[in-house]
């Protein structure tokens, strides 16, 4: 048998087709090449290891080295794998072949995980449950199952729902399970249906058989007392005709937009006597205290708003009508109805009433000791001051005093005779009008003096 041998480089072999059996080894790239007569180049001989012509038994030895194991087809190892690099999977990918294998992932997760099917797969179980979990966002489509919820729970627009710092909740729909607030303390017991908000403050609809506690809002339905009795007809939109009362509280009036707060009793058809009844048990320092601000020109006060006819329609005063009064009332023995002094206001007697101008009077009356004879002070429109007398001043006095005046404890001006003069004990710097000598007289030291 005769031996052919070749050499040359890899671009001169890959230009002869070798004899069968004919050798070629390539001096650049360290290959050994046999011919068959037909193959352009020869066919490779693997000196490198890269094919292997049976299964390889490695007896026990170990295949080590650098470089890399490429293979199309199964690779079924009996005990562990270790590497130190990379692992690149492809194709369906099956972790354990029983429920009793376990996988320990130290390494961190840098790609999102999801199910091939939409809503068929399970994080944990009923039985075999995750203990704590930390996400920036969880979008559920359907019901949320929670022994406890501490946190802030927000909607797709952004509004939120639940409020875990103010326990304030806004919310419809069905929630399940235990609400904790953010001191732990008990917010929402699912079981018992308590919710105990403390301070917390609840917006949107409230819906329950019974509510105990304070409520600030608008309330829909119908109120009961502990007796089942209506206090508040949610149907027809009324009070009971029972007592209403209000127990070391409060009545706070809400303001209304363009009318501020205000309160009404009483309706424009209202035909029977309407008022307020205060009932003090004991003695009070105040029993009605006003509270109100100043803009310097302008504060808050009381307004009557008087007119004959009736509510519905009502029709201009007329001179002399009372319009309002404050009177004090003191018990005689017999009734507790007796006047002992009033402030009343009235229209002017025979004045004029006119658009933007209805003239008034004020009086300021008392009761004299033993008696029902008028005694007081009038101011009219024309600001006179009138003291005592019939009440009405003299047109052409600013001060209209009927009697003698005192002033400064001593001086005393007034109409006297001289007779009465005489009688008084006189003291320097007296005025008097003698009726007998028709002059203003004056006091000096020892003596009455004309005043000219």
């Amino acid at each position: 048998m005769a031996l052919r041998l070749r050499r040359g480089t890899n671009a001169e072999r890959v230009l002869i087709t070798p004899a069968d059996g004919e050798l070629i080894y390539t001096t650049d790239t360290k290959r050994l090449y046999i011919g068959d007569g037909t193959q352009a180049g020869g066919n490779p001989v693997d000196t490198a290891g890269e094919f292997l012509g049976s299964n390889l038994d490695l007896n026990n030895y170990n295949i080590t080295g650098t470089g890399n194991i490429n293979t199309d087809g199964n690779i079924t190892v009996t005990g562990s794998i270790t590497a130190d690099g990379d692992l690149t999977l492809g194709g369906n990918l099956t972790i354990g072949d029983a429920t009793s294998d376990t996988v320990n992932i130290l390494a961190k997760v840098e790609s999102h995980v999801i199910p091939d099917v939409d809503g068929a797969r399970n994080i944990g179980s009923s039985t075999n449950k995750f203990n704590q979990g930390w996400y920036n966002t969880i979008h559920v489509t359907q019901d949320v199952n929670a022994g406890n919820v501490n946190a802030n729970i927000v909607a797709d627009d952004s509004t939120v729902l639940l409020n875990k710092a103010t326990g304030a909740l806004n919310a419809t729909g069905t929630f399940k399970g235990d609400v904790d607030a953010t001191d732990n303390s008990s917010f929402f017991n699912a079981t018992s249906k308590a919710v105990n908000a403390v301070s917390g403050v609840f917006s949107g609809s409230l819906q329950a058989s019974s509510f105990t506690g304070t409520v600030t809002g608008d309330v829909k339905g119908s109120v009961f007392a502990d007796d089942s009795t209506v206090l508040v007809d949610g149907l027809n939109g009324t009070l009971s005709n029972g007592t209403v009362t209000f127990s070391e509280g409060y009545l706070d009036i809400t303001s209304t937009p363009g009318i501020g707060r205000k309160l009404t009793i009483g309706r424009d058809t209202d035909v029977s006597t309407q008022g307020i009844n205060f009932k003090a048990g004991a003695a009070s320092d105040k029993i009605i205290e006003v509270q109100s601000l100043s803009t310097g020109t302008q504060s808050t006060g009381i307004v009557y708003k008087v007119s004959r006819g009736n509510l519905a329609t009502k029709t201009v005063v007329q001179a002399g009508d009372e319009l309002t009064s404050i009177k004090v009332h003191g018990h005689d023995g017999t009734n507790e109805d007796t006047v002992s002094s009033m402030i009343q206001w009235s229209v002017e007697p025979g004045a004029t009433i006119a658009t933007g101008a209805v003239p008034g009077k004020i009086y300021l009356i008392s009761t004299p000791d033993g008696g029902s004879t008028w005694a007081g002070i009038t101011v009219d429109s024309a600001g006179r001051l009138c003291v005592g007398g019939t009440g009405v001043a003299d047109s052409t006095s600013a001060l209209d005093v009927t009697g003698n005046a005192r002033v400064s404890g001593y001086h005393k001006v007034g109409n006297l005779t001289t007779v009465e003069r005489d009688a008084l004990t006189a003291e320097a710097g007296m005025i008097i009008y003698n009726t007998t000598d028709s002059e203003f007289q004056g006091r000096t030291g020892a003596a009455w003096v004309a005043l000219h």
